[in-house]
């Protein structure tokens, strides 16, 4: 007997100019997609940039504190080393997350010191370098970058709270986890807790960078716009400004004594930075940059005339409220603030919000395949771009220590192996072993560079920072190579797009 319900129609496949253009569009979707998870990824790594600098350079002296006296010989040697006045001038005393003396000519040049004040290793960060322009800039020119990175922070605010409000059960179902059989629900349920439990911590990441990213445009709008094209003008009701130019020879401010004296009169304050700008000249300045314990601003500015006295302050912790808000932004979105245990809490909600990223789109490809207009090309890419881009930052870690490779070449270098992945996704066929294999290439290669940078300052090892980035490079090795292990498991009913 003939059933009285017939089956529904196959979808209509689209031809010619039409599938183009949705294939096309698709693909601009998933660029989008795989930038956001690159900023997040390289975001929850530049938590840790203070440990990955201690890390690249392992057998730097580290000390919890410095003498002025100590602090002033280093100034010293390091003034007498330029070539020319240097526009700024910094000597970074030792901080909790930094226990390191050192001082840097227009951030261009610089030196490690010792105790005394005595200047021994170039301060040389390549990778910690090349994580800042990719998670600032995705390696891309000032402005250009900025603005992306704006309205990529801009497009996360819309989808945070877009989808709290397109789940009203979101919040009930909080603790609702489907991981086994169905691979759209769990992804979806894996989408869904992530978002949730982290929700403030991703609405308030997403706040602050797109704040971070859109302001450094609009500045350069507004200073070429209104200001004859003076950036630090449109900057200085909230960061002040330097004086007048005057590079008449003078003598450098005692900077011995401004620490002695901030030291007498702020002891409950943290100094980080002594900047000085045209250090030697009739026009310079210098202001101690000390963090308020406590506050979530960055710091704040202590002026000081020649002879060490200090003379006032710029306002970041007593200021305007809106002054104190934008001192709070960077602090907030990278969570260097509370010391090591809020960056690890930072590092575990910023690994979630990657994670987020990445499982949208995957029930995206997922649920175009149940309703038969699966895009297997674009799910392989993917795939490369999810597990390729692990891989693409491994290489650039371990590049550094054993060639010559940094700077823009090392920047280069991330793009092509994450592009060359990208295109020989196009051409495997089985996209679940491929996946597998960038896992396993993953942990081989981190494996790989924990071993020669270990090798490299085998017995001169003075940071305990470093030894605890190599653990935790080798745990996420393992656990990238047990994802990796090519173990076949009962045929799952729809599997992952990334998988």
């Amino acid at each position: 007997m003939a059933s009285d319900t017939q089956a529904a129609p196959a979808p209509k496949k689209k031809t010619g100019f039409v599938a183009q253009m949705l294939s096309g569009h698709s693909a601009v979707g998933l660029a989008v997609g795989a930038l956001m998870y690159i900023l997040c990824l390289s975001g929850t790594l530049m938590v840790f940039h203070e440990e990955f600098e201690r890390w690249e350079q392992p057998q730097v002296p580290e000390f919890a504190t410095v003498t002025p006296e100590a602090a002033g010989r280093a100034a010293d040697a390091g003034l007498a080393r330029a070539s020319d006045v240097p526009h700024h001038f910094y000597i970074g005393v030792p901080t909790d997350g930094m226990p390191r003396l050192g001082i840097s000519l227009d951030g261009e040049e610089g030196w490690y010191a010792d105790a005394d004040g005595t200047l021994g290793t170039p301060i040389h960060h390549p990778w910690a370098e090349f994580l800042e322009g990719l998670h600032y800039y995705l390696h891309l020119p000032t402005v250009l970058g900025l603005t992306v990175v704006g309205i990529l922070g801009a497009m996360l605010v819309g989808l945070v709270i877009s989808g709290l409000l397109a789940h009203p059960r979101i919040f009930r179902d909080a603790f609702a986890m489907r991981i086994r059989g169905n691979q759209q629900l769990a992804q979806a349920d894996i989408h869904n807790r992530l978002s949730v439990w982290g929700a403030p911590f991703h609405l308030l990441v997403a706040l602050t960078g797109a704040g971070i990213g859109l302001a450094s445009v609009l500045s350069y709008f507004v200073a070429n716009s209104y200001l004859d094209g003076d950036i630090e003008a449109f900057y200085e009701p909230v960061f002040g400004s330097d004086p007048a130019e005057d590079i008449t020879p003078a003598p450098v401010f005692n900077i011995t004594a401004a620490l002695d004296n901030f030291r007498a009169e702020h002891g409950d304050l943290q100094p980080w930075y002594v900047i000085m700008h045209e250090p030697g000249t009739v026009g310079q300045s210098g202001y101690i940059l000390a963090r308020h314990p406590a506050r979530l601003i960055y710091g704040e500015n202590y002026y000081f005339g020649p002879d060490g006295t200090i003379t006032g302050k710029l306002g970041h912790s007593d200021g305007p409220a809106g002054q104190q808000v934008v001192a709070s932004a960077y602090t907030v979105h990278f969570g260097s603030f509370g010391g090591l245990p809020v960056k690890l809490i930072y590092g575990v909600l910023g690994l979630a919000i990657s994670i987020v990223s990445a499982t949208g789109v995957n029930i995206w490809l997922i649920k175009r395949r149940e309703k038969g207009r699966a895009m297997p090309r674009l799910e392989r890419a993917w795939a490369a771009t999810i597990w390729g881009t692990p891989l693409a930052l491994a290489v650039c870690f371990t590049l550094p220590t054993v060639t010559a490779v940094e700077g823009t070449l090392l920047n280069a270098i991330f793009w092509l192996v994450l592009l060359g992945l990208v295109s020989l996704s196009a051409v495997v066929t089985d996209r679940a072993a491929f996946a597998r294999f960038l896992r396993s290439a993953a942990g081989l290669m981190i494996i790989f560079g924990v071993l020669v940078k270990w090798a490299a300052h085998f017995g001169a090892v003075n940071s305990p920072a470093a030894i605890g980035v190599n653990v935790v490079l080798l745990a996420t090795a393992a656990v990238l190579l047990w994802q990796g292990w090519p173990v076949r498991r009962v045929q799952k009913p729809v599997p992952s797009a990334a998988e």
